[in-house]
């Protein structure tokens, strides 16, 4: 068992915004936590990582990762963790990049402060990476700043970043929805091939059935803080148990009575 999760709690000030969440994932399995805004997916990850925001704080239960439980951690050790052995990709990669530095600077700088690479040997490594997330001529984007790349290019610079160290977990957090329907599954597909390929654990979280069912080998389906389902996907997308998963089943795009999947 690579991450276990036993009725974890989460509070923003005195609001109680998740509740009771337990999880368990495997090494190399796919995980996609659903539910409309607002339904405490991206705490539940957010506490994985150890950076919820403003006053979040974890009230209750245990997050424990390669049998250790993260909520004992110092933040030498988070600092260890992170980027290595657990990354995240944002929503919008291009926001969390900074704007007046080139992309290879940026990418160079990560890799230098999680490895004993030189810069030489570190900018080689970056431009390979790229090139596995088929962006067209790495060696310019490298020189590229971020507001000079589209918003499915900065995407996928945020997506190489996080698996260039090859993590054990990697946590997307609505990593396509700011992207158009057809580089949305270019990018799944990439990160998917490349998560394969290193035998990388996913847990993404996602408002989109379309791409749960792609990706995921178990979906948990989350609403006002609480699970309210979770089960193998195959289950969840075929014989939903909650008048909630169905309603999310039935946005769906479908032409007359066929369900789309755009996967």
């Amino acid at each position: 068992m690579l991450l276990d999760i036993a009725k974890l709690s989460v509070s923003y000030g005195e609001h109680l915004m998740v509740q009771n969440v337990d999880l368990s994932l495997d090494r190399g399995g796919v995980l996609a936590i659903v539910g409309e805004s607002g339904s405490g997916k991206t705490t539940v990850i957010r506490a994985v990582l150890g950076c919820l925001p403003h006053e979040g704080r974890v009230t209750g239960g245990a997050i424990t990762f390669n049998g250790k439980n993260l909520l004992t951690n110092t933040v030498a050790q988070w600092r260890q963790l992170c980027g290595t052995q657990m990354a995240m990709v944002f929503q919008d990669s291009g926001s969390m990049l900074d704007p007046i530095q080139r992309i290879g600077t940026q990418f160079v700088e990560y890799i230098q402060a999680h490895s004993s690479m030189n810069r030489i040997e570190a900018a080689a490594a970056a431009t390979h990476m790229l090139a596995r997330m088929h962006l067209a001529n790495p060696e310019n984007v490298m020189q590229r700043y971020p507001f000079e790349l589209s918003g499915g290019m900065n995407q996928r610079v945020g997506v190489a970043m996080a698996l260039f160290f090859k993590p054990q977990l990697l946590l997307a957090d609505e990593p396509t929805s700011a992207l158009d329907v057809t580089t949305q599954a270019q990018v799944v597909k990439e990160m998917m091939h490349i998560c394969r390929e290193d035998g990388t654990a996913i847990i993404i979280v996602t408002h989109n059935i379309g791409v749960a069912a792609y990706m995921a080998d178990e979906i948990l389906v989350m609403r006002t803080g609480r699970i309210v389902e979770q089960g193998p996907s195959s289950a969840i997308l075929q014989d939903p148990q909650t008048d909630y998963t169905k309603e999310l089943l039935q946005a769906v795009p479908q032409i007359g009575e066929v369900h789309h999947d755009l996967y």
